[in-house]
């Protein structure tokens, strides 16, 4: 069984700078930016949509917990936005990963965002991340947006 717990203060800063350097690293390999500027422009991007961290209007950050016992398997940022919900991230810790967590969770995060008053939810995933591509599809997401780049050097 698996459920959602608001995420706590004293986890917020650890969980964001985890989620900052994956979204540089994420940008860097997607090559949309250079790895001298990623943590510094994710850090811009992150702060601009927390401007008051864990206590900013609208968006909802849960731990994944499983159990029993109760374990924290992982997180998942939900905010509510003119557009709908919105899934900002979903992680599950690699020692809990295939084990169904993230689609539970995932659903989980729906039910947040309809009790909130959405009537869609969207999210975003790196073209690369293959595995959570098919886990979206699974779970009913269809692709709004491709956007496909080729290198040109050698």
């Amino acid at each position: 069984m698996v459920r959602l717990a608001p995420m706590q203060p004293s986890e917020f800063y650890p969980y964001l700078e985890e989620l900052l350097i994956g979204y540089a690293a994420d940008h860097v390999r997607g090559g949309r930016w250079t790895q001298e500027e990623s943590l510094a422009k994710a850090r811009a991007e992150v702060t601009q949509l927390l401007p008051d961290g864990l206590a900013t209007a609208n968006h909802f950050l849960f731990n994944i917990v499983a159990g029993p016992p109760d374990e924290n398997v992982g997180m998942v940022w939900v905010a509510l936005e003119p557009r709908g919900g919105f899934i900002y991230d979903l992680m599950v810790y690699e020692p809990f990963r295939r084990r169904g967590y993230a689609e539970e969770a995932i659903r989980l995060a729906e039910q947040v965002a309809r009790e909130k008053g959405a009537d869609k939810i969207s999210l975003h995933v790196f073209g690369s991340n293959i595995g959570a591509r098919k886990l979206y599809t699974k779970l009913g997401y269809s692709e709004t947006n491709v956007l496909m780049s080729k290198s040109l050097t050698p």
